[in-house]
């Protein structure tokens, strides 16, 4: 079958990031902007309400999921809700089988609903100090001839749900303006945390969307700097010196369960949180404990943070570290968790143009811990061939100085925004 060119989404998922980038470079004006989208599309007469849950259980059982197939030796870090958010858009434009798997894939009943709560989250109010903040967009090919219903099969919904500008590029004839573009708009939506989403495009791209997610939020009970010590992190490739932050005689959430001590660490507002979980016992190792847990029992987990009496942490020991990770080969991850089709050459995109499937996905998410608080960001790039073109005074310590799992959640929702493992640093 003939090739007719490729389709790039991009989809970039940002928590955290310092500085402001983008002074001074052109911004190009959307040629159907998000108002426009809102206003011309149709809204469902009647969409079932989801249960606040459903979104947030389809994003963490897929975060598990993703979890269990980076591998054990490594660090991990990478944004659930990022990848989520793309599968999703991708929903939106799809049919047929790859439809089917990728809403299995995220526990979608209904998409109507499911992006309903999509376009909720991204209105959601937050705090001065602890916020998201998320954008999309969509880069199309002047010379492309996408499908009849375009507009309306994808555009506005895709503006209404997800608030996407819409931009003309000439991916064929001027890659490097488009290159250009792209990259500037992912600067100034990531605040600089990833300044470059895309260093080339491969011959016949014919769209880009992005989708940029922003996070900052300080402790609830920020570190005081002259705490902060060198220390030593026993990580599985050896002992390393870091800079350990230390707090005293704090009150947290703490939990014991199955062998893993977890403790909750909340930032400013309330609406997030960062959840550390580490073995119970000297010798242990979480990657073997949390391994073994399933779906149910990692969530019982996670939740069982919720509920508990804060308790009196003698030390509260957390190293202060930055760290960014790519994951490559998500196209077979994703395969090995149900979504085939999409990757086939009759994947049926049809709503966005005939002949389209998805060739490659990119990931990288980067994150900054110190004692003010945290800033995270992630990027998800997906992009699309055409085939046709703690009694007696009881002291309880939490040291993280060991190999250790965490969450950035969403308090309320209970959404896991991103998630990691620290090996070694």
């Amino acid at each position: 079958m003939e090739k007719r060119g490729w389709m790039a989404f991009i989809f970039i998922c940002t928590c955290v990031l310092t500085g402001v980038t983008g002074c001074g470079k052109s911004e190009p004006e959307p040629v159907y902007p998000v108002i426009q989208a809102e206003q011309d599309y149709e809204k469902p007469k009647q969409v079932e309400v989801i249960p606040k849950e459903a979104m947030r259980n389809g994003i963490n059982s897929f975060a598990y999921h993703m979890y269990d197939k980076l591998g054990e030796q490594e660090n991990v870090f990478f944004s659930p809700y990022s990848l989520c958010s793309a599968l999703s858009l991708l929903d939106v434009g799809a049919d047929s089988e790859t439809k089917e798997e990728l809403e299995e894939l995220l526990g979608i009943a209904d998409l109507d609903a499911w992006n309903g709560e999509m376009k909720g989250y991204l209105e959601k109010e937050w705090s001065d100090d602890t916020f998201v903040i998320t954008a999309n967009a969509i880069w199309m090919d002047e010379n492309k001839e996408f499908a009849p219903n375009v507009q309306a099969d994808f555009l506005q919904p895709a503006g209404y749900y997800y608030k996407c500008e819409v931009f003309k590029a000439d991916f064929r004839e001027n890659p490097q303006d488009a290159i250009r573009e792209i990259n500037n708009w992912t600067d100034k939506n990531t605040r600089g945390m990833i300044p470059q989403i895309v260093g080339a495009v491969p011959a016949n791209t014919v769209m880009a969307l992005l989708n940029a997610v922003y996070f900052e939020g300080k402790w609830e009970t920020p570190f005081k700097k002259e705490s902060t010590f060198e220390d030593t992190f026993h990580g599985t490739d050896g002992d390393s010196r870091v800079e350990m932050m230390n707090q005293y005689r704090e009150d947290y959430a703490y939990v014991e369960c199955g062998g893993i001590k977890g403790i909750a660490l909340p930032y400013l507002g309330g609406n997030v949180v960062m959840k550390v979980f580490l073995p119970a016992e000297d010798g242990e190792d979480i990657t073997a404990l949390f391994s073994v847990l399933d779906i149910e029992e990692r969530e019982k987990l996670l939740n069982s943070l919720d509920d508990v009496e804060k308790k009196e942490i003698s030390r509260l020991a957390l190293p202060k570290f930055s760290m960014e990770k790519s994951i490559d080969g998500i196209e077979e991850i994703l395969q090995d968790m149900g979504v085939a089709a999409a990757f086939r050459e009759d994947a049926g995109f049809d709503k966005i143009g005939t002949g389209l499937y998805v060739s490659r996905i990119l990931h990288k998410a980067k994150i900054e811990v110190d004692e003010e608080g945290t800033k995270a960001a992630a990027a998800t790039a997906a992009l699309m061939n055409d085939s046709a073109a703690l009694m007696e005074e009881e002291f309880t310590e939490f040291i993280v100085d060991k190999p250790f799992v965490y969450v950035l959640q969403d308090a309320e929702t209970g959404i896991i925004l991103f998630m990691g493992r620290v090996n070694n640093l």
